[in-house]
């Protein structure tokens, strides 16, 4: 590096020297770099002071010593942006070359890290057993593949020499040796949390297995004391905590360490150890549970005798006595479960207790519910079946003239529906008697009847919203039967005006016999309808669709008649216009030219023009009243071009006035210029002349 250095200093030096001895300056000074150039041709001085020699000439007092170098702006800019790109490779080579050594350094410290771990897992490794020798094996392997991995890439970083300048090869050789350390730091990041699972283990086996061990006695001691006050052997309890010591003492053997397997163990051990504590302290609840147990026994049995008797059950069909029986001998099981330490089974017990006296209340109070309930809802239910049937009654004639009145398609679904729902509630009308047997004092089967009256009320909700339905299903098909009809009635109420309105106004068609033609498909179409709208079955889809065609056609018809009226009043209109315009135009320029030759072309296009409208050619007829215009335009021209030679005549003879003598030539200009005059009000006056001779 520092050759490098060293020859871009003396290539510097060359360079600057060179550029100094093939431009040196001037003898009388350096110029500034602001001075003006010189001419030229400079100004030659007077001969006399040619003739003069040298050493006559005094030297100025500022005059630069000779052989100094001076250096021009160009080079120093030139050599400095050389110096600053050379010092940016120079920074990129060194930045490369550091990140080498970085990299160098990483892989160093991660070895020293593995050997480390290495040498933490030496105490286990052949000395193990369990799971902490599986893992102990495991990552010793790792660690050791891993070492081998990071020392062959130390030796490559170390030995591999690029020169720094070879920026595209130094690059891709960092990117490999990072990607590769990231990778084997990572695969060391996990061997080593399970080194630290072992160590950690190792490290807390010892307090825990002692803490465990600790209260272990501790429990021991209140089970001992629970014994000796209510003499209660608790057997399980003293198994369960024998076998705790023994699964201790195997884990806190040294002579073949399992940190891992230990501390596993002491957890289990941990959880049973506050499950016997927990069952140690629940004895003296549920022992008091089992004393209060008669109470309550008594309290149910006496509400199930006060149910009894307030409402005279007889109790054929439930047995509340024999809940509390099963309850009474499942308390028993509880003592003696509660004497053996087996809390868990003591637990159950006690809940199937609770269930059986609380079901013993509730089948009871139930019983009589349903006792009280049942003879209402068998009412109600007598009183739902007489109303089905009195609207089923009204409902047959409208079900049977649908049925004869509509296709299948209409009524299928609804009548499938109404068949089975009657079948049911004829079902239920056998089945009512025996619900009301089940139901009396005699055999008090209220849970049975309950279940028949429940399902009774909720297919007779049903069998009520059948009804409805089909009403509205009927009055649905009523109503777009009737909607069709009416439908049809307007269409041809449209027909019928339409053809009025041609006969009112004489229109004409293009085609000769088209109304002819509409109303005589009108007809048919208005035949087939009514063909499937009072001949039954109705199918009311195909009804629609030919109402639908029905209707078009009148719409179609009533907007070309309405369009033809609309064409006829046009040429009307334009007829009228072209003939008001022609009487006026007439009247104006008759005072002027010949207007008669004009009549007889006016009067041929009205006569085309009368004959189109009555043909029904009306957007011809319109058209052709556009020649009334050209008629109107040359009868305008003509007149113009008349006052237009009047005028020029009118000015020819006040131009020959005025070159005679001023009396003679006066007066013929006054007279000439009265009838000027004259003309102008002649011109004026047409219009009025026009109407009369009109």
């Amino acid at each position: 590096m520092k050759k490098i250095l060293l020859g871009v200093m003396l290539a510097l030096g060359l360079l600057v020297h060179q550029n100094a001895l093939a431009d040196p300056a001037p003898a009388g000074g350096v110029p500034s770099e602001n001075a003006p150039a010189e001419p030229a041709q400079a100004v030659q001085p007077p001969a006399e002071k040619l003739q003069e020699t040298p050493s006559s000439v005094p030297a100025p007092a500022d005059a630069p010593q000779s052989g100094k170098i001076t250096i021009s702006a160009g080079t120093f800019f030139l050599a400095l942006g050389t110096v600053l790109v050379l010092l940016v490779v120079l920074g990129c080579g060194l930045v490369y070359k550091l990140r080498v050594r970085w990299l160098r350094r990483g892989a160093q410290r991660l070895l020293v890290n593995m050997m480390s771990a290495a040498e933490e897992l030496r105490p286990y490794e052949g000395n193990a057993e369990g799971s902490t020798e599986s893992i102990v094996k495991q990552a010793d392997e790792r660690l050791a593949n891993l070492t081998v991995a990071v020392s062959r890439r130390l030796t490559v970083l170390t030995e591999t020499k690029i020169f720094f300048l070879h920026f595209v090869k130094l690059s891709r050789f960092i990117c490999d040796s990072k990607g590769e350390l990231k990778r084997l730091r990572a695969s060391f990041k996990e061997v080593h949390a399970e080194v630290r699972r072992v160590l950690e283990a190792a490290q807390a086996l010892s307090p825990q297995l002692q803490r465990l061990t600790d209260q272990r006695v501790a429990v021991e001691a209140e089970a001992k004391s629970r014994t000796a006050e209510l003499a209660f052997p608790l057997n399980q309890t003293y198994e369960e905590l024998e076998r705790l010591r023994q699964e201790l003492k195997q884990a806190s053997d040294a002579a073949r360490p399992d940190p891992v397997g230990a501390q596993r163990i002491a957890s289990q051990a941990e959880a049973r150890l506050q499950s016997i504590s927990r069952d140690v302290k629940d004895i003296g609840v549920y022992l008091n549970e089992y004393r209060a147990f008669p109470g309550r026994v008594n309290q149910a049995e006496a509400k199930v005798k006060k149910l009894v008797e307030e409402h005279c059950l007889n109790l054929l069909h439930i047995d509340p006595y024999g809940s509390l029986a099963e309850a009474r001998r499942l308390s028993e099981d509880m003592l003696e479960n509660l004497k053996a330490g087996s809390l868990e089974q003591v637990r159950t017990t006690a809940a199937q207790v609770s269930a059986l006296l609380k079901a013993a209340v509730e089948m009871t109070q139930r019983h009589a519910a349903f006792r009280r309930q049942n003879p209402k809802d068998i009412q109600l239910v007598q009183k739902k079946l007489w109303e089905y049937r009195t609207t089923d009654a009204a409902l047959a004639p409208a079900l049977a003239r649908t049925r004869q009145c509509y296709a299948p398609e209409h009524w299928q679904d609804m009548w499938e529906r109404y068949v089975t729902i009657d079948r049911h509630v004829k079902q239920m009308e056998q089945q009512l008697p025996e619900v009301k047997r089940r139901s009396d004092d005699e055999h008090q089967d209220y849970d049975t009847a309950r279940h028949a009256l429940d399902d009774m009320l909720a297919r007779l909700r049903e069998a009520e919203e059948m009804q409805r339905n089909c009403r509205s299903a009927i009055e649905q098909l009523d109503r777009g039967y009737g909607s069709l009809k009416s439908r049809q009635e307007q269409a041809w109420s449209a027909l019928d005006a339409a053809v009025k309105l041609v006969n009112q106004n004489s229109l004409r068609f293009l085609v000769a016999d088209q109304v002819d033609m509409v109303l005589a498909r009108a007809d048919s179409l208005n035949n087939e309808l009514n063909q499937r709208l009072f001949v039954p079955p109705y199918r009311l889809g195909a009804i629609e669709q030919h109402v639908v065609r029905l209707t078009d056609l009148a719409n179609e018809f009533a907007g070309t008649v309405n369009q033809r009226l609309d064409q006829k009043r046009q040429a009307e209109r334009a007829l009228g216009q072209a003939q008001s315009s022609y009487r006026s135009t007439r009247a104006k320029v008759r005072s002027r030219i010949e207007v008669r030759r004009f009549d007889a072309p006016h009067a041929s296009v009205i006569q085309r023009v009368e004959g189109l409208i009555v043909g029904g050619c009306y957007i011809e007829a319109v058209h052709e009243c556009h020649d009334m215009d050209k008629i109107i335009g040359e009868m305008k021209r003509l007149y113009r071009r008349e006052i237009e030679e009047e005028r020029r005549v009118a000015a020819a003879r006040r131009a020959s006035a005025s070159s005679s003598s001023s009396g003679f030539f006066g007066s013929s200009g006054s007279s000439g210029s009265s009838r000027t005059s004259r003309a102008s009000d002649d011109d004026d006056g047409g219009g009025d002349s026009g109407d009369e001779d009109e």
